[in-house]
């Protein structure tokens, strides 16, 4: 983009000339939390989005992080992605890394229903630290066979005011894109309602 600037010389010549005009643009940037059971898929569904590729499956060790933007309905946002390690001995930590968080996801293996089972203290923890923010109810490994039941599924969601629940599969990438794509969504929707407050990243181009 360029605009056109005009100088006045002492001679009363007029001179012209083009300059680059800098717009400065803002970016909220989310804090996402990724929560659940050890071994759930937390980390494979994460790799799987920000590669856009399946992983071999690692423990991890305390939390890590991920940034990725995306345009949603024509706005760019950025997720700072938070990968908590889902292990006993991490779990006192929890309350510490939720703290700030805009959205979370609460994952569960579709092929072991105990990690289902787990979920409400997975809730709770996030609920207690950050308040009321858009949480989505994930299933992991949806390539493979097995799962609550559809009636499960929706009473969980409604009891623990979860905005949505999606089936996915980080070997496939079944609504890999989605999943992230409907909390950025959610989060621009509670922003614009006063109930969040993104940080911002000041870009100039």
């Amino acid at each position: 983009m360029y605009t056109l600037e005009t100088h006045e010389h002492s001679n009363g010549k007029t001179q012209v000339a083009i300059v680059p005009t800098t717009v400065t643009t803002k970016t909220p940037i989310y804090k996402v939390i990724v929560a659940g059971e050890g071994g759930v898929g937390k980390t494979s569904i994460i790799q799987r989005y920000i590669t856009g590729f399946s992983s071999t499956p690692i423990m991890t060790v305390g939390s890590e992080f991920a940034y990725q933007e995306l345009d949603v309905n024509a706005q760019r946002v950025g997720l700072s992605i938070w990968d908590f390690g889902g292990e006993e001995r991490f779990r006192e930590l929890m309350p510490i890394f939720c703290l700030g968080a805009h959205g979370a996801f609460v994952v569960f293996d579709l092929n072991r229903f105990s990690t289902f089972l787990q979920l409400a203290y997975w809730v709770e923890i996030i609920r207690d630290a950050a308040g009321a923010i858009p949480i989505i109810l994930v299933g992991a490994k949806a390539d493979l066979e097995g799962g609550p039941s559809d009636e499960d599924l929706h009473d969980f969601c409604l009891r623990h005011e979860v905005s949505a629940y999606f089936p996915v599969s980080a070997r496939t990438g079944e609504n890999i894109s989605h999943l992230f794509s409907y909390l950025a969504d959610k989060m621009i929707q509670a922003t614009d309602e006063g109930r969040i407050t993104p940080a911002y990243s000041l870009k100039e181009k």
